[in-house]
């Protein structure tokens, strides 16, 4: 690592720490934390990158887990082991003193929780368990593991350093994480580890220089891929395979650029296809291909795809050729793509970008054929042309049909007014934003804006076998101390604000909010939630946004238990509400998705931000093999959020 920083980042040797082999005591280890936050030369979003190579643990303390970093000097009942909650403290600090672009480059020895959430980078090549023995039974690698003693972890141990949590400032409306809370949780780091849970991350111990096989595949793609050109959430999608590892990448910021605090522009969705298995099926054609995608991911009748034989072919504009998937051929996680016009069988594995969008999916918006709304057809005329490849389609209807207006407003502005019955019924009907009348750019981020709010928000699988088992309560949150003296939240008692399938309150500024998700299912897991905010087409993530790629995912929730929002051991930040100033209401929805299937549902194209203005709303278990007595399952659940101004 340090290498390439040098050679291929040109870092300077002075910007670098290095604790290698002896010197990587506890001490040394804590005070280079402790001499980033405290470092003059920081300026506010550098990139920070923090790496760490060696061996990780984990011990059972009072009914939870605790994963550990394990120093050189090591030793029961002398020197103890640096546990998660001590590095996660850490690591607040720092993006407290500095802002959250740090890459905690943690080559870790456990799983992907030993720092589990907050947005900096962390990279960790390492198990969270083992007795330091080989790996399976492969004599060419080694476990970077190691055996913890009951008494390593003490319930005090590092009480000055984890009481130290910070606190930033957030300006959002809607609901958003408290302020205070921004850069706890998945907020503080993005975290790329070797292994899921339940694995151990492995060694190639006949190698000149012995090196975790996570660090070196992750080596080889940082220098065949330019930084600039790819995301955290990336790495999983291009990083070579490692047998009997699943690297993991977790946090809010997947989508940056690596090493720097830029986010990616929306882009078009992409998924794998797949060859046809032959011989091919009676009525199927071997000019058809498998796309990895399906209902559960809003694939709709018509939708087309370009294929293209890579990401590289596609950004040099090389494409293959067109398919489009049809209403039979849609399943729930896979869908049959057939050729328009001239194809090939396809042979390899390729890419599939979305160039147009299925039925059932236009924003349906109401404009009176008048002269002084020129702009709004000219930027709906954008969409209808193709311009820009924009998947989601507007169409110009009657007032009866709509679900947005718009009208003018104070001289000069257009505004908007919601139609959707599902806002009008709890008296929410404006949209307590304008544009310039004559601004066709901005007016058409607004149109492409709410067309991808209006797609995503009413994508909707309500599936009984999830709806019957799945409960969802909503809450204040007390705010209390631990032992230790850390700030702690839990729900207030006795108190569920989700009431006959909807969430309506007076906002209290003052208030904090969190909500419990519990599975009664006979399945493990996966789970997204998103808030889609009426008042001005954002859709914030309030849990971590997995993506799809060839690794299996730990599930978020197991069967008969329950998930904390806002509180326990997810690490999401607590919520906070607020109205728009001039609205006496305002009205948003809770969206969850579920599924069981081991390979997650890739909704890292959902959120988006407002169009309206700059500052906008926000948004480990054991690998489980699905059985064969059950099958594929996924569903969604969606509940109104209606805020009222207290009088």
């Amino acid at each position: 690592m340090d290498e390439y920083l040098q050679t291929y980042l040109q870092v300077l040797p002075g910007q670098i720490v290095k604790l290698r082999d002896e010197v990587a005591t506890r001490k040394n280890i804590i005070a280079a934390f402790d001499g980033l936050r405290e470092n003059p030369k920081i300026q506010k979003d550098d990139p920070i990158l923090i790496y760490y190579a060696g061996h990780g643990s984990e011990i059972l303390r009072n009914g939870k887990t605790i994963q550990t970093l394990i120093p050189v000097d090591y030793l029961t009942g002398t020197t103890s082991p640096i546990p998660d909650r001590t590095v996660a403290s850490l690591i607040n600090g720092i993006s407290k003193k500095h802002g959250n672009n740090i890459v905690s480059g943690i080559i870790r020895l456990t799983g992907p929780s030993s720092v589990h959430s907050r947005p900096q980078t962390v990279i960790l090549d390492c198990c969270h368990s083992g007795s330091g023995t080989r790996g399976s039974e492969i004599i060419e690698t080694l476990e970077r593991s190691c055996k913890l003693s009951p008494g390593d972890v003490s319930d005090d141990l590092d009480a000055d350093i984890c009481k130290d949590y910070p606190e930033t400032e957030f300006s959002a409306r809607g609901m958003r994480f408290a302020e205070g809370f921004a850069v706890e949780g998945m907020n503080s780091h993005v975290l790329l580890a070797a292994c899921s849970a339940n694995e151990r991350a492995l060694e190639d111990k006949n190698s000149a220089e012995p090196h975790g096989r996570f660090t070196s595949a992750l080596l080889r793609l940082f220098k065949e891929v330019s930084p600039d050109q790819m995301t955290y959430a990336d790495v999983l999608t291009r990083i070579s395979r490692i047998d009997g590892q699943n690297p993991q990448c977790e946090g809010y910021y997947k989508n940056r650029t690596l090493f720097n605090a830029k986010v990616h522009p929306p882009t078009r969705r992409c998924f794998t296809v797949n060859p046809i298995k032959l011989p091919v099926p009676k009525g199927k054609s071997e000019l058809m291909c498998i796309l990895e995608a399906g209902k559960a991911h809003g694939i709709t009748n018509g939708a087309q795809f370009t294929l293209y034989s890579d990401r590289d072919a596609a950004v040099a504009g090389k494409p293959l050729w067109v398919m489009e998937a049809k209403e039979s051929n849609i399943k729930a996680f896979k869908s049959i793509l057939e050729p328009i016009g001239n194809a090939r069988r396809l042979t390899v594995p390729a890419i599939a970008i979305q160039t147009k969008a299925g039925v059932s999916e236009d924003l349906l918006i109401h404009v009176p054929l008048e002269i002084q709304y020129m702009a709004v057809f000219e930027a709906v005329a954008r969409e209808v042309s193709g311009e820009n490849n924009n998947p989601y389609r507007i169409r110009l209807v009657d007032k009866d049909q709509a679900k947005i207006e718009i009208v003018p407003s104070q001289e000069g502005q257009l505004s908007f007014n919601a139609l959707d019955s599902r806002a009008t019924e709890h008296g929410f009907t404006r949209i307590p934003y304008s544009v310039k009348d004559s601004d066709v750019d901005h007016l058409h981020q607004v149109l492409r804006a709410a067309a991808h709010y209006n797609f995503h928000l009413n994508i909707n699988h309500p599936n009984n076998q999830i709806m019957e088992n799945i409960t969802i309560d909503f809450f204040p949150l007390k705010e209390d101390y631990d032992d230790n003296l850390r700030k702690i939240h839990s729900p207030v008692e006795g108190v569920n604000m989700h009431r006959g399938g909807r969430i309506e309150f007076f906002v209290d500024k003052d208030e904090i909010y969190g909500m419990r998700v519990t599975n009664n299912s006979p399945w493990d897991l996966h789970f997204s939630c998103f808030y889609f905010d009426h008042a001005d087409f954002s859709i914030a993530a309030l849990t971590e946004i997995d993506t799809q790629t060839e690794f299996k995912q730990d599930f978020h929730l197991e069967k008969n238990s329950a998930a904390g929002l806002g509180y326990g051991d997810l690490g999401v930040p607590p919520f906070e509400c607020d109205i728009p100033e001039g609205l006496d209401v305002t009205i948003g929805f809770l969206k969850f998705y579920f599924t069981n299937t081991v390979e997650v549902i890739d909704l890292s194209h959902v959120p988006q931000l407002s169009p309206f203005s700059k500052t906008r709303s926000l948004k480990p278990k054991a690998e489980v093999r699905r059985s064969h007595e059950l099958p594929p399952v996924w569903g969604t659940i969606l509940i109104p959020v209606i805020q009222k101004r207290m009088k």
